[in-house]
C-alpha cells in the first residue's frame, strides 16, 4: 500500500536529517520550495513538517522558518538505590539519579512557597482539597541541558515552622529532616506516567510541539501517614527510566 504523500515527504526529509545532509540548526527550504520540489500542495507540505515537528526532529520559528533540531542526548534515571537507607537520601538524590555520575546534575534554581492542594495532591497527602501545602520546586541541568524538574509537596502541619518552608537546600535532606521530626520514612509508592507538558515545563525543557513529559510520582509514608509527595518530571524523548533490584555484576550495571 502506498504511503500518503505527506508521509513520503516527511520520510525523505527525515532521511536527509539522519544522514547529516540537513544539519542541526540548518533551515529547511520554504513551504513553496518544498511544494515545488515534491510536486505537492502547501497543505501536504505542512502535514509533513507537522509530523517531523511532533517527532522532535525540527522546530518551526514564527517568521523565520523551520529548522533542524540538535539530536537528543539521552539520560538514564535510576529509580532505586536499594543499598542506601531512606534517611540518608535527599529528595533530589533518592529518586531518580542521573546516570552514570550523579554529580553531573546541578540544581540551578529552588523556589519554596505555600500553595493550595490540588485534588490530586490532596488525595496523595490525605489532606483537604484546597488546603495549604508547602511546595519546594527545583530545576536541574547537566551542563546547559535541562535535565529534570522536581516538585515536592508537604502537609502544612508537618512543614510549618521548619526548614521545609525556607529557601535553600536542607543539609540532612527532607527525608532526614522529617525523620528527625519524628516521621521516619517507612515506605513509598511510585507511579509512572506520561502526559503533555504544561507551559512551565514546555519552556524549561525547550520542547517542540508534540513532545510529552514523563512524570514519576513518589508518595512517601511514615508508619501511619503520607509525609511527602514528589514529582520528578523529564522530557520523554530524552530520558529512559531504570529500576534495579538486588545485586548485579559490575560489568552489566551501565549496559
Amino acid at each position: 500500500m502506498a504511503h500518503p504523500k505527506y508521509q513520503e515527504i516527511a520520510d525523505r526529509l527525515r532521511a536527509q536529517i539522519n544522514s547529516g545532509a540537513l544539519a542541526p540548526g540548518q533551515r529547511l527550504p520554504s513551504e513553496p520550495d518544498l511544494a515545488a520540489e515534491y510536486d505537492a500542495s502547501r497543505n501536504t507540505v505542512r502535514l509533513a513538517l507537522a509530523l517531523l515537528i511532533n517527532q522532535g526532529l525540527v522546530v518551526s520559528r514564527q517568521g523565520l522558518g523551520t529548522f533542524v533540531l540538535e539530536p537528543t542526548k539521552p539520560f538514564t534515571a535510576l529509580l532505586s538505590r536499594i543499598h542506601q537507607q531512606p534517611d540518608e537520601l535527599h529528595a533530589s538524590r533518592s529518586l531518580p539519579v542521573v546516570s552514570p555520575a550523579a554529580d553531573e546534575s546541578e540544581m540551578v534554581r529552588l523556589i519554596v512557597g505555600t500553595a493550595s492542594a490540588s485534588p490530586s495532591v490532596a488525595e496523595k497527602l490525605d489532606v483537604v482539597p484546597g488546603g495549604a501545602v508547602v511546595v519546594r520546586r527545583s530545576q536541574y541541568f547537566i551542563g546547559d541541558v535541562p535535565w529534570q524538574l522536581i516538585n515536592s509537596y508537604y502537609p502544612s502541619d508537618l512543614a510549618k515552622g521548619t526548614a521545609l518552608e525556607q529557601a535553600g537546600e536542607i543539609e540532612a535532606g527532607s527525608i532526614g529532616l522529617l525523620s528527625e521530626m519524628g516521621y521516619p520514612q517507612r515506605g513509598f509508592v511510585d507511579e509512572i506516567g506520561a502526559r503533555m507538558p504544561n507551559a512551565r515545563e514546555f519552556d524549561f525543557f525547550k520542547l517542540a510541539s508534540g513532545t510529552p513529559v514523563l512524570v514519576v510520582t513518589r508518595t512517601s509514608y511514615s508508619a501511619d501517614r503520607p509525609i511527602r509527595l514528589t514529582r520528578y518530571i523529564y522530557r520523554a524523548d530524552r530520558v529512559r527510566l531504570l529500576h534495579v533490584e538486588g545485586t548485579i555484576p559490575e560489568s552489566f550495571r551501565h549496559s
